[in-house]
């Protein structure tokens, strides 16, 4: 049970915007999920540590995404010739979903505080005879990986979720699979790193990055609209703009930008506790707490350039809203009450990029295309690579900064 005498309050505004430190060990770029977490695990661990986010905390991905758990296999992880190569490594994947989920069922309280965490179950949904084989050959790698997954068809399926459309040729159900509230998660890590000893300043963007010489302990100035801070290790978390940072110091990265759509309805009675995806098409959608649903999936929405917000398109909301009802035809007569699109940065093999690049010592970046799903785990992970120098294997090669 929650201790409500220690429940994430909030960050003192004001302390926020002091003036910036001289110096810290270390300077991590970026107030999303992995920024705030990276703070924690970092703080937790006796680190001297300054956050530095060019706005709000929370602001961006971290907190527009839908909040979903997705451990399934996804279509863009397949590929059309699968080999025995491909077969390990969606098991390795999978494996490390599941890793994510272990650390989601302790995460409210390790941080004390009520997150909207909720396993119940996910479906993927296919509507052809095509993708539902692509559901029966990803059962066989989850299996693998120890994901319990079910293929259903027929009355079967139709008994099992008779809220779906009766003639889908089928459905996937994931009993390890749920959400949390994207809006909570973020910020709670960050009260807790400040309680730890992080200092948090925002409202502060990172202009420029310097490496500099005959300064012992430190290796990096970096330049923000409110002055300078000396750090000997610097953590790039900042999401769609990590290509931009490291761009200054020499390494390119494999990264592209989209803007996705979100939407949300008007509340009716509540049914649907799982989670829902389509196998083919672009969609996620759940139920939430207070009724509304929440429909998503990978719809574009339009590119602006910071600070504007990435502006909505109306194809991308009512093509959305279409899949949503196809899927689920109760929601025809449901209203559409706010949409709102974020941005999402991925890698070229939809891998995270995480570590510290040994072109550059000291310099880490902290980037994941799977960021609400992963972001707690693989803060954690370079956490412990950051603080047990020396110990092998603790970040797979294939996050590899300069790979």
């Amino acid at each position: 049970m929650l201790n409500s005498d220690f429940l994430p309050g909030y960050l003192s505004q004001s302390e926020n915007i002091e003036e910036l430190p001289k110096q810290s060990d270390v300077v991590i770029i970026g107030g999303g999920l992995l920024g705030t977490a990276l703070s924690y695990y970092l703080a937790k661990a006796g680190v001297e540590v300054t956050l530095l986010e060019r706005n709000d905390l929370n602001r961006e991905a971290s907190g527009t995404n839908a909040g979903s758990f997705h451990f399934q296999i996804a279509l863009h992880q397949l590929t059309e010739n699968m080999t025995e190569a491909d077969d390990k490594r969606l098991v390795d994947e999978t494996k490390l979903m599941l890793d994510a989920a272990k650390l989601w069922d302790d995460i409210e309280k390790e941080l004390n505080a009520d997150l909207g965490v909720h396993f119940t179950g996910g479906f993927m949904v296919a509507e052809t005879q095509e993708e539902l084989q692509v559901l029966r050959d990803k059962q066989r790698i989850e299996e693998a990986a120890g994901l319990e997954t079910h293929v259903m068809t027929g009355n079967e399926m139709r008994e099992f979720a008779p809220y779906m459309a009766p003639d889908l040729s089928g459905i996937a159900f994931c009993p390890r699979e749920g959400h949390a509230n994207p809006l909570l998660v973020g910020p709670a890590y960050a009260y807790r790193a400040h309680e730890l000893g992080t200092k948090i300043r925002t409202n502060c963007e990172v202009s420029r990055i310097e490496q500099i010489t005959g300064n012992p302990g430190y290796r990096f100035k970096v330049h923000t609209n409110r002055g300078t801070i000396l750090c000997n290790r610097v953590v790039n978390a900042s999401g769609a703009w990590t290509a931009e940072l490291s761009s200054q110091l020499g390494l390119n990265l494999p990264m592209g930008l989209s803007g996705l759509h979100v939407n949300v309805t008007e509340p009716r009675e509540f049914f649907l506790s799982s989670m829902i995806q389509h196998i083919g098409r672009r969609l996620t959608l759940k139920q939430t707490a207070n009724n509304t649903f929440i429909i998503g999936g990978g719809w574009p929405s339009r590119e602006e350039k910071f600070p504007l917000r990435y502006s909505n398109i109306w194809e991308s909301a009512a093509g959305n809203a279409a899949v949503a009802v196809r899927v689920l035809p109760m929601l025809k007569d449901v209203q559409l009450v706010r949409v709102w699109s974020g941005v999402w940065a991925y890698t070229n093999d939809f891998k995270p990029i995480l570590g510290e690049s040994e072109k550059i010592p000291g310099y880490h970046i902290a980037m994941v295309p799977t960021g609400f799903t992963l972001g707690p785990m693989v803060s954690r992970m370079l956490a412990e690579y950051m603080t047990q120098p020396g110990t092998q294997n603790l970040l797979p090669k294939e996050f590899h900064v300069d790979r």
